[in-house]
Parts: structure tokens; sequence; C-alpha cells
């Protein structure tokens, strides 16, 4: 791929930019206990990368709770961002490709369906900082992914066409919301099985499998 054609690239945020996967399974283990429920590892696989209100609506679903929705987010936020200012950290390799790309590409963007509030306090509590030219979330969009609305967005306001932006996703549903939308794909395998990501135009193992890809070795 040649990195020269590319004006923007566009990073999902959990699994990608920090490895945060780990960190949604143990708060929600926490919850799970909280209402005496024992989460299966099937419940964890079927919803990654999904908004947080649809994560909620599912958990309450799931497990046959009598539960208000707004008291279960709470609790659940509760125990998220105890669990991230513990222990939340960039992926293996994303700070120097991150740096590579910097001098190679014009625009880099975060989209994510983690909500702007979450992933403010993300910011605020834990040791991240890395600067994003555009910042789309869950709360900036009708539908979030697997609609295409959240990369549709983001090119919109970079001003590029989505045919020359390159998403790097971590789950299925956010191939589909980047391929919908009309971007070029990589899936990563850091949360996720090679098959499960196979709609994407290429997938690597790691960002420096990704940096040969784009030959900025």
């Amino acid at each position: 791929m040649d990195i020269k054609g590319l004006e923007a690239i566009l990073f999902d945020f959990d699994g990608v930019v920090v490895q945060s996967e780990d960190v949604y399974d143990k708060a929600t283990t926490k919850l799970g206990q909280l209402y005496g429920v024992e989460i299966p590892l099937s419940f964890f696989d079927a919803n990654r990368g999904i908004a947080e209100s649809l994560f909620y609506e599912r958990f309450k679903s799931a497990f046959g709770l009598d539960v208000d929705e707004e008291e279960l987010q709470a609790n659940g936020r509760k125990l998220l961002w105890d669990e991230f200012s513990a222990s939340v950290h960039l992926t293996d390799g994303f700070q120097q490709f991150y740096t590579k790309i910097r001098a190679n590409v014009e625009h880099v963007a975060l989209v994510t369906a983690t909500s702007r509030a979450l992933l403010n306090e993300i910011f605020q509590n834990s040791n991240i900082d890395v600067k994003f030219d555009r910042i789309v979330t869950s709360s900036d969009v009708k539908k979030t992914k697997p609609a295409p609305d959240p990369y549709l967005k983001t090119c919109q306001l970079l001003g590029v066409d989505p045919g020359k932006a390159l998403v790097i996703e971590d789950s299925p549903t956010g191939l589909r919301s980047a391929t919908v939308a009309g971007c070029k794909t990589v899936g990563i395998t850091t949360s996720c099985e090679r098959e499960s990501l196979k709609e994407a135009n290429f997938i690597v193992d790691s960002f420096g499998e990704l940096e040969e890809l784009l030959t900025i070795v």
C-alpha cells in the first residue's frame, strides 16, 4: 500500500490506540458480580466495539436483570473508570507508528464507539496523551458503529474523500462501519482472531507489520 496516496489515517480507540479490551472485561466481570451473574466468554466476544448504550441494553437483556438501565449504566461507568485509571496503556508499537505517520500523512483522527464523557474521563485520569486532528465519538453521531456515520462524519470534518482514508480497526463492528463508509481498512489482531477480521482489506498482527505494509519502516 502506498502511504503517499493517503490523505488521512483514522484510528479506532479501544484495542487499537490503547490496549483496553481486558480493562472492559474486568469491569464487566465486576458489574456481573455486583448483580450476581457470571459473564460467559461468548458475551465478551459478541459485544466488542459496540456503543455504550447498546452494551448496557444487551447486558440487561442477556441476564434478565430487573434493574433501571440508567442505574446499570452508572454502576458500569464507575467500575470502568476505576479500571481505566489503574491499568490502561498504549498498544505496543502505537507510539512509534503514530510518530512516523505524522511525517507522512496530512490528517490523523480518532473514531470511537466510546462516549465523549468516558473518553474525556480516560484522557484526564490516565497517562494517555496523544493529539488527534479530530475526535469523533458515539456522542457525536445519531448512529454509531457498525453504521458508517462515524467515519463519514470524520472524513467530512477533515475535508477528505473516504476513499483516501485508511481506517485501523480491531473488531468486525468497526470494520463494517469503515467499509460501508468507503474507506480502506486494516484489521489488527489485538482483540479478535483473523477470521473475524476478514472484511478488512489487509490484516496485520502488530503496528510494526503495518509499518512494513505502508513502507514507512
